[in-house]
């Protein structure tokens, strides 16, 4: 597997795809149901309005998905999200023990053979969750069925192309019958001696195509091949067809999809035996030729690209317990009841788009999971992050000398000033703008002032910072002034201490260096800054003596 690939597996929100496809398969079962309970009280009506109620279906199927992807206005917390139905993925670890367990001659690891890149493909294909194997299935069945159709519609292609027209004959009858029905769309009439029965193809061309055997046929048994092929062209059948098609390549694996789709072929075959009846034909007659016909093709399965034909061995018997009724309704209907028909599926369609059966509370319940289990991650790296720096850091120190370590404090020190400055709530700040400003005894005046004040604060850092600076430019004085406030507020601070002592060290005071060394190393004998100061002051005390 390619780490495309893999990349594209590990990100897809599979969770949403699973619930988007449980979603609109629950809610085509509410409306493929509420089309067979109408369908059943519509049963004495005529097969035109049960057909025109299996259309609407289906079409309200075709919508659902796109209408379900506006946001819910209300909820029903039904079913819990995908991802809390169950572990998403398995992930064996190998220990070393079953590693060695499985060393010798007899016994071979297939896997061991495998190169890296197998490894890595198959530890992709184990870390997919279940549910994304669902969406992918789903996805191979729809190809499979879309191919299925790209064939069937291949075939259709081929036999139109190589039949030829008929003869003349069979003209004035297709004449005849379509003022019949009054069909106002031109249709061609071909023969092929590839079909076993009349057909007919086509949607915006429709096309009747007939069989070689048809130059036997009597007026009467074409005028009545022709009424029933001629109703399918009136009706649109193979427009209607296409949508069947597509609902089935999307709710391939959904049975009660299947049942709508044979239902409206049914129903659209008896409607096209009553528009026959309707137009004056004998339902005796009729019914005969139903029966001849099936028994001519006996057995074989209608072709995969066959639309319709005239007979249909699996619901022949009921078709023509329905033609030779006397008392079943035949009338086709009118706008309105198409209307009416169109508004109920639309009513039922609708509020279902724009509902949600899942419980969201769960999902919501895993997000605030994740996200706390993302900051517990976040701030375990942090953690780890700066471990790691004070690490470098400690071990940059140990390799330092105490006067590359000054150094290095003093350039921390200029870097950490800028900040300092911005501060105006900080006593260090406003002190060192003061010493710049006014001098060392203003500074130290107005550090009286403000130290109490509630809107200031002191740091040790800070005047750490303030001294260090002002020794960087050569201002021993400000210097040592900072320091001694230090000093003075944090008497506990080894620190202080220290960097007094350098202060002084600078200026030239050795003696009080030395002292403030000493109580450096009297608050923290671990000091190698201060011993090392120490030991380079007696050195330089021996030399000038």
């Amino acid at each position: 597997m390619s780490s495309f690939f893999s990349a594209v597996l590990s990100e897809t929100p599979w969770t949403t795809f699973l619930r988007f496809l449980v979603d609109v398969t629950i809610k085509g079962g509410l409306i493929i149901g509420v089309a067979s309970i109408a369908t059943l009280l519509l049963r004495r009506n005529s097969a035109y309005i049960r057909n025109v109620v299996w259309v609407f279906a289906l079409t309200g199927l075709l919508l659902m998905p796109v209408l379900s992807l506006m946001a819910p206005v209300w909820n029903l917390p039904i079913i819990p999200e995908p991802g809390s139905w169950g572990t998403t993925s398995y992930t064996p670890e190998y220990t070393k023990l079953d590693q060695d367990s499985f060393v010798g001659p007899p016994y071979h690891d297939k896997s061991a053979s495998l190169s890296a890149a197998d490894k890595a493909g198959l530890s992709s294909l184990m870390a997919i969750p279940w549910y994304a194997w669902c969406i992918l299935t789903w996805i191979a069945g729809g190809v499979i069925c879309l191919g299925y159709c790209v064939i069937a519609h291949a075939g259709v292609r081929h036999i139109v192309r190589n039949a030829h027209p008929i003869k003349k004959r069979w003209r004035s009858v297709l004449d005849k019958v379509s003022m019949g029905l009054g069909l106002e769309r031109g249709v061609r009439l071909l023969e092929s001696d590839r079909v076993r029965t009349a057909i007919t193809a086509g949607v915006f061309d429709p096309v009747v195509i007939v069989p070689e055997e048809s130059r036997e046929w009597t007026s009467e048994r074409m005028s009545l091949v022709l009424s029933h092929e001629l109703a399918h062209v009136k009706r649109r059948d193979a427009l209607i067809e296409i949508f069947a098609l597509l609902a089935i390549v999307v709710y391939w694996f959904n049975p009660m999809v299947w049942f709508a789709v044979k239902q409206l072929r049914i129903e659209r075959e008896r409607d096209c035996d009553d528009a026959v009846l309707c137009a004056g034909a004998r339902p005796s007659d009729y019914a005969e030729l139903l029966m001849k016909i099936a028994a001519d093709l006996g057995d074989s399965a209608r072709p995969v690209w066959q639309l319709s034909t005239i007979s249909q061995g699996s619901n022949l018997k009921d078709r023509l317990m329905s033609i030779l009724n006397p008392r079943i309704d035949r009338k086709r209907g009118g706008r309105r009841s198409v209307l009416i028909t169109g508004i109920i599926v639309l009513a039922v369609v609708l509020p279902l788009s724009t509902s949600g059966l899942w419980n969201d509370s769960l999902a919501q319940d895993k997000q605030e999971k994740e996200k706390k289990a993302q900051i517990e991650e976040m701030k375990k790296k942090e953690i780890q992050k700066k471990v790691l720096k004070k690490e470098k850091q400690e071990a940059l120190m140990k390799k330092m000398t105490p006067e590359e370590k000054k150094k290095m404090a003093s350039k921390k020190a200029l870097k950490n000033w800028e900040s300092l400055m911005e501060n105006e709530n900080s006593v260090a700040a406003v002190v060192a703008k003061t010493f710049k400003k006014n001098g060392v005894k203003a500074g130290l005046k107005k550090f009286q002032q403000i130290k109490e004040s509630d809107s200031h604060y002191i740091k040790e850092k800070e005047f750490n910072t303030l001294g260090y600076t002002f020794l960087n430019w050569g201002k021993h004085d400000e210097a040592i002034a900072a320091f001694k406030i230090n000093v003075k507020e944090f008497p506990d601070s080894w620190n202080v201490y220290d960097s007094l002592g350098e202060a002084y060290i600078a200026a030239g005071k050795y003696d009080k260096a030395t002292k403030n060394y000493e109580m450096a190393l009297k608050l923290n004998p671990d000091s190698e800054s201060s011993k090392f100061a120490l030991k380079k002051l007696k050195s330089k005390t021996r030399k000038d003596k």
